[in-house]
């Protein structure tokens, strides 16, 4: 298995340092090609991105939901090609990704406050999100991962993101760790958007009743930490954009569970929204509607 490992990383290590090679800023060029190889010839979950598309935008005819499936491919390409220049770029390079007022932006929703949750999801570049928001914070990043199978790919992607001082906390075992760092004032960052149990709450989500794990509602709701939610979007220039604000639940509901279903059903909401003014950089490969 090591073996199969090892091969599958040097494979995805020379595919990304070749096409990374030209620089950020042409990224984009190298993506359209991966983005050829994976949907029209190889056609990798091509299946369910055109199903998931189809649900969401189900006035869009078969050429344009294929169109937007392609575009989709291209932005997940990009955002591998550009996780694989993020060992390259220093600080200054990184924060000058994002406008003045972008960086104003966060700082404004995270000044003063101690032990909060940042809340992302699979939008544009998540993982340069992480490392930038630790950048123009000057603080370290708690960021709430689920390990890879892949050790060598694992060991990779944990060099990146600690890179500039951020952290990982593996999901699951190391849940006492994310109550301690809130206790302590620190910053958790987590991803939030991935599929919940077949029996989990349900939210509304493009029409349609959609299963969330209740894991980053609970730990909000059990602590009363500040949560702030912060979408990282793509411009076309090769920039980016930041989507921020506070997630503001009915702190007064008597029940728990339904201050954790009130929650989950805005930051679902909020995610929607983004997701419909740029469609094409959702992670659509992931089967949220499994089930």
């Amino acid at each position: 298995m090591l073996n199969k490992y090892k091969l599958e990383f040097l494979a995805f290590n020379f595919l990304g340092n070749l096409l990374s090679i030209f620089g950020f800023k042409n990224l984009k060029y190298s993506a359209k090609f991966l983005a050829v190889i994976f949907f029209s010839l190889i056609r990798i979950r091509r299946n369910v991105v055109i199903k998931n598309l189809s649900i969401a935008f189900p006035h869009l005819d078969k050429k344009r939901l294929k169109k937007l499936a392609f575009k989709n491919y291209v932005s997940i390409a990009q955002t591998f090609l550009e996780v694989f220049c993020l060992k390259k770029l220093n600080k200054n390079e990184i924060a000058s990704l994002f406008t003045e007022e972008d960086k104003n932006l966060v700082k404004g929703k995270v000044k003063n406050q101690n032990g909060i949750i940042i809340l992302t999801a699979h939008v544009g570049n998540w993982e340069l999100g992480a490392v930038a928001a630790g950048i123009v914070l000057e603080r370290r990043i708690n960021v709430l991962i689920k390990e890879q199978k892949n050790i060598f790919v694992r060991d990779w992607l944990e060099k990146i993101r600690q890179r500039f001082g951020n952290r990982q906390i593996t999901l699951g075992a190391n849940i006492r760790e994310i109550y301690s760092s809130i206790k302590n004032g620190e910053i958790i960052g987590i991803v939030g958007d991935q599929r919940g149990p077949r029996e989990g709450i349900k939210v509304n989500f493009f029409g349609r009743n959609t299963s969330v794990f209740a894991g980053t509602a609970s730990i909000a709701v059990k602590t009363g930490c500040p949560v702030i939610i912060i979408f990282v979007v793509r411009k076309a220039d090769g920039t980016f954009g930041i989507v921020a604000e506070e997630l503001i639940y009915d702190k007064n509901l008597v029940s728990k569970e339904d201050q954790i279903n009130s929650f989950n059903q805005i930051y679902m909401s909020k995610l929607e929204a983004v997701i419909r003014n740029y469609p094409e950089q959702w992670l659509w490969m992931h089967n949220i509607w499994k089930y």
